[in-house]
């Protein structure tokens, strides 16, 4: 039997693998000092802007619609 690895997180350098978001961060800041941007709401760190704005979008623009929706 098989099993599949649970690390989903590669970095796009030199195809290291990691298990968690945060293992990826620290391997990029460290290794290879790129520069790391964080959401300005909850401080969620990301590799790249274009990821740090897709979150923003689904998970604080989501809770804002909620908001404004729940009082009607």
């Amino acid at each position: 039997m098989k099993f599949f690895s649970r690390e989903k997180f590669l970095c796009s350098i030199d195809q290291v693998k990691f298990k968690t978001h945060e293992e990826l961060i620290s391997h990029m800041r460290q290794t290879h000092h790129y520069p790391i941007v964080k959401c300005h709401d909850c401080r969620k760190e990301f590799i790249h802007e274009k990821d740090r704005l897709h979150h923003v979008r689904e998970e604080h623009e989501r809770k804002i619609d909620y908001r404004k929706h729940k009082g009607e």
